[in-house]
Formats: C-alpha cells, structure tokens, sequence
C-alpha cells in the first residue's frame, strides 16, 4: 500500500516536471536528466515509472485528453440549451483545449496519432467517445426536433469533427486561442445551418 502511494506521487511528480519543461523548452530540448532534476529525483527513478521521454509525453497527453473528456461529458449531461448549441459550445471549448495543450507539450493527439502504431493505438479511445459524444448531442437535437430527422447521425458527427481540423494542429504563425475558437463557432454554425429543421420545409 505504502509502495503503491510512493509511485503514485513518483509518477505525479515526473509528470508535472515534464509538463513545465516541455511548455518552456520544447519536446525536443527537454531530457529525461532535466525532468529528473526538475522532479527532484534521480534519473533511474523516472525509468521505474516510464520506459522513455516518449512514454511521459503520452502518459501527459492522455491526462489532457481525459481531461478534456470529462469537460465534454459535462456538457452533454447539460439539458439548459438545444442539443446543438451544447454541440457547439463542447466543440468550440475542446478547441481551445487543444491549442492549449499544444502550447504546452508542443505535440498533439492528431500528430501523435500520425506518428506511429503505438500512438494511434493510445488514442483511438480518446477520438472513439469524442465520436461518440458528438453522435449523443445530434441524435437529441433529431429527437427534439432541433435536426432533419432524415440525416445519418453517425455520418453526421465524421463530418462535423472533420470539418473542425481546419482549427486543429498544425496551427498557421498567427494561431491564437480566441481567433481559433471563434472560427470554430462560425464553422460549425455553417454545419449546423444544414442540419436543423427549418420553418418553411425540412433542409437538405
């Protein structure tokens, strides 16, 4: 019990020194010496708890990632606006999550995901509920009546996420969290127009 806590803290440790070294330094600049020292610990220490830098990039990146989640779910749980506003403001706000997490690790899930098996395999789970929750919100804007009832959800929720990779990584110089986010409002309100029921007739 007492061993299981000390790694726990161990681990805890190490990643927030990578976390502060990798958002001051860069990925590539920061060595596992430096997070060691950074931690306070010896660099035989950081390996009993990761096999490499890699390994505390990913265990840093799912940390954000599950993060980020419970901030969707929250918003899903939500029954104060239409299905579609939630949608957007979940999707607006993980947008700016990401930039974020980018500044701070200098790599993304998608470029992670990009970069290898391993990877793609870590975070498959992550974009599979992000999927997922996207699916949950259009389904209930088509049970309350809020989207044309004749649209494939699932077709749907790829091709809103697909849309939004144009404010995702890799970030154009003049990228900024505002300027990211409001963009993505826009994008999806343009989706959206195609998507929900309209007055004079069902859209296409």
């Amino acid at each position: 019990m007492g061993r299981k806590k000390i790694q726990q803290n161990r681990s805890a440790l190490i990643l927030e020194a990578a976390s502060e070294l990798f958002a001051r330094f860069g990925y590539q600049k920061t060595t596992l010496e430096d997070i060691a020292l950074r931690a306070g610990i010896g660099k035989g220490s950081v390996y009993l708890e990761f096999e490499s830098k890699e390994a505390i990039l990913f265990a840093l990146i799912l940390q954000n990632k599950r993060a980020e989640l419970e901030g969707m779910r929250r918003v899903v749980s939500r029954t104060d606006k239409s299905a579609l506003t939630l949608l957007k403001i979940m999707l607006v706000q993980n947008v700016g999550e990401v930039f974020d997490s980018v500044r701070r690790n200098r790599r993304s899930p998608e470029e992670m995901a990009a970069s290898g098996e391993r990877a793609r395999l870590l975070l498959t789970p992550f974009f599979q509920a992000r999927l997922g929750l996207v699916e949950t919100l259009l389904q209930r804007a088509q049970v309350q009546g809020e989207m044309n009832p004749a649209l494939d959800v699932s077709h749907c929720a790829q091709l809103v996420l697909l849309a939004l990779r144009g404010v995702l990584p890799p970030y154009e110089a003049s990228a900024t969290r505002v300027k990211l986010q409001h963009q993505a409002a826009e994008l999806l309100e343009l989706l959206f127009s195609g998507l929900r029921v309209h007055v004079t007739g069902v859209s296409l």
